[in-house]
């Protein structure tokens, strides 16, 4: 009786990784939205043929933090009302021109692309992992977790 219960257990076994592994070979993309607090663990390793995007929905957040403290200390604390704007667009153009606008331009840009796709893909609540562009699982902070969400829903 033994052997029959533990034949049939590997044999139930056998069957849920098998569907797990089919809805697994069956996704070519995922893309992950995400915060600082609100972040998925990548972990479930995948085939190298699946495409894997983070889209880190901070982004733009920092980037405007960043730039906003190099401006503020960059523009005298006591101006002339007359001479505010000129020392902005002064404090701009160094800002712009100085070693730390590539870091602060690719930042604004990551958050351009995550901003974009997330209004794209209709995101609605973080974080949120979109599989094949068509079906999205809100709410896992697991990759693995959210492929099985992904795997019962699809076989």
């Amino acid at each position: 009786m033994n052997r029959h219960l533990l034949q049939s257990l590997g044999f139930v076994v056998t069957v849920l990784v098998s569907a797990s592994t089919l809805a697994a070979d069956s996704i070519q993309t995922i893309r992950i939205f995400e915060t600082n607090d609100q972040f998925v663990l990548q972990d479930e390793r995948l085939s190298d043929r699946v495409q894997i995007e983070v889209y880190d929905m901070d982004s733009k957040n920092r980037a405007t933090k960043q730039l906003n403290q190099r401006m503020r200390a960059l523009v005298p604390k006591k101006i002339q009302p007359t001479k505010v704007e000129k020392a902005y667009r002064d404090a701009f153009s160094e800002v712009l021109n100085s070693a730390h606008w590539p870091a602060i331009n690719q930042e604004i840009q990551a958050g351009a692309r995550a901003i974009e796709a997330a209004m794209r893909f209709g995101i609605e609540k973080l974080p949120a992992i979109v599989f094949n562009d068509r079906q999205v699982v809100y709410g896992e902070r697991s990759l693995k977790a959210a492929l099985a969400v992904y795997s019962r829903e699809n076989h």
